[in-house]
């Protein structure tokens, strides 16, 4: 089962195709999960965003577990891995960073893959350069606005 990292904007989003020969930061279209989507994210233009590994699996993420995110607390991460997660948060910001020129916020949805029907756990105003930090961890059914502030 894969993290599944979701994003939303009122302006269109890019198509970045993945490409298996240069793993990197992608998105792809969110197929039939419209109506479960919509329950997070409410802004009209919705995409997929992959990691270095096709899926959300390279960033940064935390189980929900009994009302809060433990894991958070004892993440200890290979270094290899621990680079690769980095280069993936830097991209994404990067990304946010450049759509934040024309639109007035994003939104971004994180959960395992197929259980978008799960409520949402909470949500957190953040910066795109927030997700660079190497403390930050999504959290999984939790909802981030980027803003430029």
């Amino acid at each position: 089962m894969c993290f599944m990292l979701y994003m939303a904007a009122a302006c269109p989003l890019p198509e970045l195709p993945w490409n298996s020969t240069d793993p990197r930061l992608n998105t792809s279209d969110p197929g039939d999960s419209g109506p479960d989507l919509e329950r997070h994210l409410s802004l009209p233009f919705r995409t997929c965003v992959g990691s270095s590994q096709h899926c959300g699996c390279g960033f940064r993420h935390a189980m929900y577990q009994n009302g809060d995110w433990p894991e958070i607390e004892f993440r200890d991460p290979d270094p290899d891995d621990a680079a690769d997660e980095q280069a993936n948060h830097n991209q994404l910001a990067q990304l946010l960073e450049k759509l934040l020129e024309s639109c007035e916020a994003i939104e971004l949805y994180g959960c395992w893959n197929g259980e978008l029907t799960a409520p949402r756990a909470g949500q957190q105003k953040i910066s795109a350069d927030e997700l660079r930090a190497p403390h930050f961890v999504f959290r999984e059914r939790f909802k981030y606005i980027v803003t430029r502030d």
